[in-house]
């Protein structure tokens, strides 16, 4: 796992999760990451360590300058939201908190993960 000194305001992360998916969050001041998290039903904001969950963290982008206060301020305006596979998930949260919008790829990983859980009865 890193360090709590290997990531920086603004840093876009993610721990993988289920073989081969991954959960992001978006590294705010103070040493925390935000993150919408189906685990914990919503927006959370946890240490760095506590969002690795003993897994190894991956950095997918930095915001610079100002943009750093704007994904802090974004990322935080929702704590306590809750989570939605299809509109809200950990994916679309972290990249609006960057100010970019999801993919294509996103938006279809996201239903094919809903078309399971039914099938699950979830």
């Amino acid at each position: 796992m890193n360090s709590d000194p290997d990531f920086e305001p603004g840093d876009l992360i993610s721990v993988p999760f289920a073989g081969v998916l991954r959960h992001y969050g978006v590294v705010t001041f103070g040493g925390r990451v935000v993150s919408n998290s189906r685990r914990h039903g919503g927006v959370v904001s946890q240490s760095v360590s506590e969002f690795a969950d003993g897994k190894t963290i991956s950095r997918h982008g930095r915001a610079e300058g100002d943009l750093v206060y704007l994904s802090h301020h974004r990322a935080h305006r929702h704590l306590g939201a809750d989570y939605h596979l299809t509109g809200s998930n950990c994916i679309d949260y972290s990249r609006r908190a960057h100010g970019k919008r999801p993919t294509p790829w996103q938006v279809g990983r996201a239903l094919l993960m809903a078309i399971g859980d039914m099938r699950r009865g979830r």
